[in-house]
């Protein structure tokens, strides 16, 4: 059995999609397209830390013909500009993961002149259309707070944003925050805003593969974060610690809300 949040379970789970007759969708694509596909996954990546393992996976997703959206931080960690250009190059949409309301300490006229000035940073590598919070659990507020509407992006010529722009009534989201597909607990921020009960659930990548294979979802967004997933035992055993490490912390934070 092929060990979860491993490369090799991400390029399982591709396939699974690939033989069960699903199509592969960019968040720019969904929001763009008229005429959406009736069954697809549309992939999406957070690039919280190690962006290098951002590029194992655009790999992965280009060896099959498939694109998918890499949402990059602009800290000094994980901004590279070699690395966007290669993830555009393999033929994925680059965006900004972008945490300014939590810069601006809940500012939002502060927060979105640094918006500008992390878009107009990311936008001298690559194209961006389209951008999503990031979540950190640590802080009092919620990036998504920064807008009333999508339609606040206009002016910063965004088209979408992952999370407000998608109908998650009709978008099945699974998240692999927590080291699990489940909703629950561990997933303090990485929410929907309460859209789109769902009616299937999956703790492993390979409950998720057999949900795809027997079509048990029509369209479904999945959301990973690459830091998470490892090529080496070593990488794997060193990244469940700091999930196992961090999920308690999570816990502790749910009690005392």
């Amino acid at each position: 059995m092929t060990r979860d949040f491993t490369d090799d379970a991400y390029a399982e789970l591709l396939d699974t999609g690939i033989e069960a007759g699903y199509d592969f969708l960019t968040v720019r694509e969904y929001i763009l397209r008229e005429d959406l596909p009736e069954r697809f996954l549309l992939l999406r990546h957070d690039v919280d830390r190690k962006p290098e393992n951002s590029v194992r996976f655009a790999r992965i997703e280009a060896e099959r013909d498939v694109s998918s959206t890499y949402y990059v931080r602009t800290i000094e960690k994980v901004f590279d500009p070699e690395i966007l250009d290669r993830l555009e190059a393999l033929g994925h949409e680059v965006g900004y993961h972008y945490e300014d309301l939590d810069r601006a300490d809940g500012d939002v006229e502060a927060a979105r002149a640094s918006f500008a000035d992390h878009l107009a940073r990311l936008r001298e590598h690559v194209t961006v259309d389209t951008v999503c919070m990031h979540g950190n659990p640590l802080t009092a507020h919620d990036n998504r707070d920064m807008w009333d509407d999508p339609a606040d992006l206009e002016p910063y010529g965004i088209v979408g944003e992952a999370y407000l722009s998608m109908d998650f009534t009709d978008v099945t989201y699974f998240s692999d925050t927590g080291r699990t597909w489940r909703d629950g607990a561990l997933k303090i921020k990485d929410h929907t805003m309460g859209e789109g009960k769902k009616h299937v659930s999956a703790d492993s990548t390979a409950d998720l593969q057999t949900l795809l294979r027997n079509r048990r979802v029509d369209r479904a967004c999945l959301l990973t974060h690459p830091n998470r997933w490892a090529d080496s035992t070593p990488e794997l055993v060193a990244e469940a610690a700091k999930d196992a490490v961090t999920n308690v912390g999570k816990r502790g934070l749910t009690l005392l809300r």
